[in-house]
């Protein structure tokens, strides 16, 4: 053997060796341990590590009696190193086990190391008993000093395990690691000399000093170190863990408030001081219940979170007088499973809270007036209803209001619907609500029975000019009137009677009410009925053309036709114009009507031209609303149109009502113009109805005006006008016809006017295209 020191029966180089070994298989514990703390670790990699631990306790015991200098050679047999390796693997399964349960439980600590020390202990017994029976000489005294030191270097040992695997808060050097794990092999290694020694004979008392008090100095110097290293780093992790909780409780933008079990504040962070209006200092001397506005309420939460429960509530604290509004997380403070405090976490909501009163007000509110809108409505109705509540609601819709927009925009338009919300609620001065349901639709809600009386009111009040920016605007008002209990129960049904209404006052010319009635809803519902069948008529073709002839006043002869729609319904019957075509304009159903006319007349043109002389066909003239006029495509339709049938233009007459001379002049002039390059002429009807059309006549491009039949009928009356329009006419170079004469008195009277061509019952009526061919087409002279 070659010791490096020339101590009697040590060989320090089988020592170290040991060392070495149980340093590695200590370092090897701390390594797999805590990566089994991270991951699941596979049952087989356990055994591994465990039959690994148990090699090196063999390899540890083999060089450990190599190193015992005893006067004769270790009696060695297979089956001490078996039960060695045997027992060995199950420690190294156990302490895989052991490292890995939560720091902190010193009674759990203490039973498992009493596990792990028999054990060890029972290890390093068996090597005397084992291999060395000739030296047996068990000595009391050292048997309980190794029995205690063994439990106190294995609880020393599974604290710096268990500390270094659980403790993840904790940064431990690689350099103190592997002393720590060299520092466990002296530890074990010691233990084995001392077991040894205490289960042996001494030759001497240097022999004693030799082979016992040193390894037990050694060992007690070795848990020294491995209880300081641990507290080391525990300390320095707590103060970590107070500074990290210290900025979590100081920087927490909310107020923090840490309270003793009584209700007393024991800490306050700087939020707090904000929040509360009190400096640190006299926070501190207070009770929590005293920043709340509610006390009882404030110690009835404090009940609950005495059941060991965080709990969350809003309330409301006092700051200078000002409430307000908080949202509050309480969290006990639980020390050895008692609580002993709480930490109150309390949230400035006030903004949150308007902000939510403000989402909650434009809900219900509409944005522009503040007015409650319709979903608002519908609850205030409800609940007069539910009560029982006898009420009136007016619903209110302003005529030609989008001119305002369309003349001075839409920011103006705003504001005269502002200036109308403040007049309305001036005019119910508190006796009702006003509601916005609509763009310039307004809803009065107002209980008992004085809804005409106020309806009344309103239509003459608005009469009175409203003066916004320089400019004076008279609205006129259409209402619609229904009423609870009488007309409907159900409030949607009562909401479209009083629509019924207003619509039914518009049409009687506006600026009026109207209170519903019955017959107004079959009305409706008759009208949706037609809108419905208008779309199946459109698609059969079910509509009758009739041609109502046009005649020189002198001559009497034919010199064009007007073309009328007509409507037999199957189940109806005949359905007059004044009733199918509004409903066909409202619906936008117009359109594909008169588009269906113009290419049904195209057809009726192209197959008379090849019948007879051309020269003898009389001019046709179509009426065209607004809706279908205004088209984007529509003189391109009509160019395409007459393409297709090879007609030339002048065979047409285009019919426009005044209405349509009203809109966009220079859209209105572009399309004139495109529909003149046909050949087609252009003629106002009804004119004289209107109020502004003189100042459009020398703009536009026209080449008629249709002397409207209410002049007419009452020509004896009204034939200033009837001369007057004559007058212009010629002055522009004009043409005219006078519509609806019936009589030969009218006839006379137009042709003292200057009047050469009319149209009228005098004449003759309007004839079905088969009457109207046979009179009028096959038999006129080439020459006529």
């Amino acid at each position: 053997m070659l010791p490096f020191i020339d101590i009697p029966g040590i060989h320090l180089l089988y020592t170290i060796t040991s060392v070495l070994l149980i340093s590695v298989l200590t370092r090897l514990v701390l390594y797999v341990s805590q990566h089994m703390m991270r991951t699941a670790v596979s049952t087989w990699k356990v055994t591994l590590v465990s039959l690994g631990t148990g090699l090196s306790a063999v390899l540890a015991t083999y060089s450990f009696t190599l190193s015992i200098d005893a006067g004769s050679a270790p009696q060695a047999t297979w089956l001490f190193f078996i039960v060695n390796f045997f027992l060995s693997s199950i420690s190294g399964a156990l302490i895989l086990r052991v490292v890995r349960s939560p720091i902190g439980n010193t009674r759990h600590d203490l039973l498992i190391s009493l596990l792990l020390a028999a054990l060890i202990y029972l290890l390093h017994m068996l090597t005397p008993i084992s291999l060395y029976p000739n030296l047996l000489d068990v000595h009391l005294v050292e048997v309980l000093t190794s029995m205690v030191l063994t439990q106190s270097t294995i609880f020393t040992l599974f604290r710096f395990l268990n500390m270094y695997t659980n403790g993840e808060q904790m940064k431990w050097s690689k350099p103190l690691l592997l002393f720590g794990s060299l520092m466990s092999g002296i530890a074990i290694v010691g233990l084995g000399y001392c077991i040894f020694a205490a289960f042996t004979s001494y030759q001497s008392a240097l022999s004693y000093s030799l082979y016992f008090m040193l390894p037990t100095v050694i060992v007690l110097f070795s848990n020294t170190v491995l209880t300081v290293i641990p507290l080391l780093y525990r300390n320095r992790a707590l103060v970590t863990t107070h500074q990290l909780y210290q900025s979590l409780f100081n920087d927490n933008p909310n107020a923090v408030l840490a309270v003793e079990k009584d209700g007393s504040i024991l800490h306050a962070n700087k939020e707090s001081e904000f929040l509360t209006g009190f400096n640190e200092d006299a926070i501190k001397r207070m009770d929590a219940a005293a920043l709340f506005l509610d006390k009882e309420i404030f110690q009835d939460h404090l009940n609950i979170l005495s059941n060991g429960g965080s709990h969350q509530w809003n309330t409301k604290i006092c700051r200078s007088g000002e409430q307000i509004d908080v949202h509050v997380t309480g969290i006990p403070t639980i020390v050895k499973h008692h609580i002993v405090g709480y930490f109150l976490v309390i949230k400035d909501i006030s903004q949150t809270i308007e902000t939510a009163k403000q989402v909650e007000f434009l809900a219900y509110h509409d944005d522009l007036t503040k007015l409650p809108n319709r979903r608002l409505m519908q609850q205030q109705m409800q609940e007069y209803a539910d009560k029982g509540t006898s009420f009136s609601i007016l619903l209110i819709d302003y005529d030609l209001f989008k001119r305002i927009n369309d003349i001075f925009g839409h920011s103006f338009g705003d504001k005269v619907l502002v200036e109308t919300a403040a007049r309305l609620n001036r005019i119910l001065d508190g006796k009702g609500t006003v509601n916005r349901v609509g763009g310039d639709e307004f809803l009065l809600i107002v209980p008992g029975e004085s809804a005409t009386r106020l309806a009344q009111y309103i239509v003459e009040q608005f009469r009175q000019p409203m003066r916004l920016q320089d400019y004076e605007h008279v609205l006129q008002a259409s209402i619609g009137i229904a009423s609870f209990p009488e007309h409907a129960e159900d409030m949607d049904n009562l909401y479209k009677y009083a629509d019924i209404a207003m619509y039914q006052t518009k049409e009687k010319g506006g600026n009026n009410y109207t209170v519903f009635q019955p017959e107004m809803a079959e009305k409706q519902v008759l009208r949706f009925e037609i809108e419905h069948e208008l779309q199946e008529a459109i698609e059969t073709q079910a509509f009758d053309l009739y041609f109502q002839p046009k005649f020189h006043s002198f001559t009497h002869t034919i010199t064009g036709a007007e073309v009328l729609l007509r409507w037999n319904h199957p189940e109806r019957g005949f359905i007059p114009p004044n009733i199918f075509i509004p409903i066909a304009e409202e619906s936008g159903l117009i359109v594909a009507i008169e588009r269906s006319v113009i290419e049904r007349v195209m057809a009726c043109l192209s197959k008379w031209r090849e019948e007879t002389d051309e020269c003898t066909i009389p001019c046709i003239s179509i009426n065209v609303s607004v809706i279908t006029f205004l088209q984007d495509d529509f003189s391109s339709f009509f160019r395409d149109q007459l393409n297709h049938f090879n007609l030339n233009g002048s065979l047409l007459e285009l019919e426009i009502t005044e209405r349509v001379v009203m809109q966009n002049e220079n859209k209105i002039n572009s399309i004139l113009q495109k529909l003149r390059e046909t050949g087609v002429k252009i003629s106002i009807d009804d004119f004289g109805t209107g109020y502004s059309s003189l100042n459009y006549l020398d703009k536009l491009e026209v080449d008629i005006l249709k002397i409207d039949q209410t002049f007419i009928q009452h020509i004896e009356y009204n034939q200033s006008i009837v001369a007057t329009i004559q007058s212009l006419a010629e002055n522009l170079k004009l043409h005219t016809i006078a519509e609806g004469v019936e009589t030969e008195a009218q006839l006379q009277a137009l042709r003292g006017l200057g009047c050469t061509e009319v149209q009228g019952y005098l004449f003759s009526k309007p004839l079905p295209q088969s009457d109207f061919e046979s009179s009028y087409i096959m038999h006129i002279p080439a020459d006529a």
